[in-house]
């Protein structure tokens, strides 16, 4: 699964640096961090990279976070934004409401509920994904009408950390629930389900060797929230535990 990115703006550089260094980014799923002193540097950044994620302070010498995050709102409202600032102030935090901000904190931030309000925001990204990608799946689909079950498990591939149900599956090729299991069932030599626990099952084998991940956070990242379920279907699949696997593979 592709990973997300966030762009951090303060001109306090020590602010920069404390956040950087002290929230867990690989276990929210956030895989680039870019960070910049003031706004003009931060939507010239914005232009030049896909950034999902903006976590801005408010009162700076260069214009104001307000000021970046309606800029934002206007060319990139599938960004989320987030205010971090010292300020606790109400005519603030009414902006950040109307501009569609996720949250306004205030400073300091404990790393622990910063990294929930992440999680969030990062979830947020995923629905968006999902949405540019379900656009892209709509207009292939009506260049090729006999490639449904090509769309389908590509689909699958590329959404494996979400929820994916078998209705949402049917109306991306305009089919019949019932009749795309069969159609599936037919060129696949499988269900619909099967198919994707053996996709989350090879997801999960490839980060249990290439990364430090929990197995809790592999479980999280392959779709799967109940982590017992997870380690009982990989148990099922492989013959051993995930922590087995990980530890046979090093």
């Amino acid at each position: 699964m592709e990973g997300y990115s966030i762009l951090l703006v303060d001109d306090e550089e020590f602010a920069l640096q404390g956040i950087q260094q002290g929230v867990e980014w690989e276990r929210i799923g956030i895989t680039r961090v870019y960070k910049t002193h003031e706004k003009k540097t931060a939507i010239r950044m914005l232009e030049s990279y896909p950034i999902d994620i903006v976590l801005t302070d408010i009162e700076m010498p260069e214009g104001s976070g307000i000021e970046l995050i309606r800029w934002l709102k206007e060319h990139q409202p599938q960004c989320v934004s987030i205010f971090y600032t010292c300020h606790a102030d109400f005519s603030y935090a009414q902006e950040a409401v109307k501009l569609g901000a996720l949250d306004y904190l205030l400073k300091p931030v404990p790393y622990d509920e910063l990294e929930n309000i992440l999680r969030k925001a990062v979830k947020i990204s995923a629905e968006h994904r999902k949405g540019k990608k379900l656009a892209e799946i709509f207009e292939e689909k009506a260049e090729n009408p006999d490639s449904a079950i090509d769309i389908v498990k590509q689909y699958i591939s590329e959404n494996i950390s979400l929820d994916i149900q078998r209705e949402e599956l049917a109306r991306l090729v305009y089919l019949n629930p019932d009749y795309l299991s069969k159609l599936f069932r037919k060129q696949e030599g499988m269900t619909i389900g099967e198919y994707i626990t053996q996709k989350r099952i090879l997801f999960a084998k490839q980060l249990l060797k290439s990364t430090k991940l929990s197995v809790a956070d592999i479980s999280h990242r392959v779709g799967l929230t109940d982590v017992s379920y997870f380690i009982k279907i990989f148990r099922k699949k492989e013959g051993t535990t995930p922590q087995q696997y990980r530890e046979k593979a090093e």
